[in-house]
């Protein structure tokens, strides 16, 4: 090998560790190793498969290459390759031997060898006017030592374009820069896999606040779901205002990320109060308990009259007016608790007049059997009945807004990487600006 091959093996192996080192598309960088590596060793054709993640027990063609054929596309038609057969036994191609006996293989030429299964190569070559010969098939192993992938050369050529055989020397370069393109794979796939899971935990959070309050619904999950059609709608603008604003892949990212997060402090905001549909509600509408003590007063009401009645202090004529007059009362208490009802469900306005009837009714008194003093409202279900809009009270409003102050904290609380730094500004002032 002359020194200006050796300059040439080193400039491309320049190229290939910064190319490994800046791609984030895993794709292109695929393709980038198989092309790199035929060009090291002036193969003419190149494939690299990877373990499949749908199907357990194949590998899926990531990159096809074949200079003289001219293919140079991502070869998405080309069926998964399983491992074993529908009897269990092992396939005998090259790509599955390769990663079952975790083993560099060379073949000298696929025509002479009987040891693998080349029906599908020579199928091929058939079909295409080509003859696969010489083949080197190497597994690239992740620091765990799991076989992630496998690339394959084909057709190793010498300076005249004459086929030769993968030699020593040739597989042990192909070795060293598989392993730093296993190396380099598996951090992505770190990343990946780190990337999906905060990702999956966010939404996890996200659906577990929709999902503890059937008024929230999917607020959580929608949102997003709509802030990415703005920004789309943002990036395709034209014209006007938005038209030199741009998000590319990674705003993009950190705006779902935002988008997912924006509620994660109504995770500690009381049920009871996102619940509360009724201005009376806590657990439950107490509407009823203010209906018993209707019922109860109603009942002393009564028994007041018979001890009257009982006493023979009251004529006739006098008990006849004093039962219209308790008739009259009931009508009445009917139809104040039908009023409660109705101004417990809450609404856009309370009139002062309906706010002086709850309080008058509060003033209602009597002593129980037992000597103590009732009243059929109490302050706090005078208070609440009063709400003059919506259900909640002050108080309750602003255990709501609250959660805008834990999702802060919460945000604030992250050690965010770079791309993702600005997630707490812009989940936490959705509160605040319209855009």
């Amino acid at each position: 090998m002359s020194l200006e091959d050796d300059y040439t093996i080193a400039q491309e192996l320049a190229s290939l560790a910064l190319a490994m080192s800046a791609e984030k598309d895993q794709q292109k960088l695929l393709e980038r190793i198989v092309e790199s590596c035929m060009s090291l060793v002036n193969a003419d054709g190149g494939t690299l498969y990877t373990v499949s993640d749908q199907a357990e027990g194949s590998l899926v063609f990531k990159v096809l290459r074949n200079r003289s054929l001219g293919l140079n596309d991502k070869p998405s038609s080309i069926p998964e390759v399983p491992l074993y057969d529908s009897q269990g036994e092992q396939s005998k191609l090259v790509a599955v031997q390769t990663f079952l006996t975790r083993e560099v293989i060379r073949v000298d030429d696929a025509y002479t060898c009987a040891q693998y299964d080349f029906s599908g190569t020579k199928a091929f070559d058939k079909a295409l006017n080509y003859r696969s010969q010489s083949f080197l098939s190497v597994p690239l192993a992740d620091h765990e030592g799991d076989i992630i992938g496998i690339l394959q050369l084909i057709n190793a050529q010498d300076e005249n374009g004459n086929i030769i055989a993968f030699n020593e020397t040739i597989s042990s370069l192909i070795c060293a820069v598989a392993s730093l393109a296993a190396t380099v794979l598996t951090k992505q796939k770190l990343i990946e896999g780190q990337k999906e899971l905060l990702e999956a935990f966010i939404k996890l959070i996200g659906r577990a606040i929709d999902h503890k309050s059937p008024v929230t619904g999917k607020h959580c999950e929608n949102v997003p779901e709509i802030a990415m059609v703005l920004a789309e709608a943002v990036n395709d603008t034209q014209a006007g205002k938005f038209k030199d604003l741009y998000w590319d892949e990674e705003d993009m990212y950190e705006l779902r990320v935002a988008a997912w997060l924006h509620d994660c402090g109504k995770i500690t905001s009381p049920e009871a109060i996102i619940e509360k549909g009724r201005k009376l509600s806590t657990l439950f509408d107490r509407i009823e308990i203010v209906a018993t003590r209707f019922r109860e007063y109603k009942q002393h009401l009564q028994i007041e009259l018979l001890k009257r009645k009982l006493s023979g202090d009251l004529t006739d004529e006098q008990i006849a007016t004093a039962e219209a007059q308790l008739n009259d009362t009931f009508a009445q208490l009917d139809d104040d608790l039908e009023f409660l009802r109705v101004t417990n469900l809450g609404g856009e306005h309370m009139s002062s007049k309906d706010q002086d009837r709850v309080t008058a009714l509060g003033e209602i008194r009597w002593y129980d059997i037992n000597g103590d003093e009732q009243t059929l409202l109490t302050e706090e279900e005078m208070y609440h009945l009063n709400i003059k809009k919506g259900t909640l009270t002050d108080e309750e409003r602003q255990i709501m807004r609250d959660h805008i102050k834990v999702t802060i904290e919460m945000l604030e609380s992250l050690p965010y990487p770079k791309p993702l730094s600005q997630v707490t500004e812009i989940a936490c002032n959705h509160h605040e600006c319209l855009d």
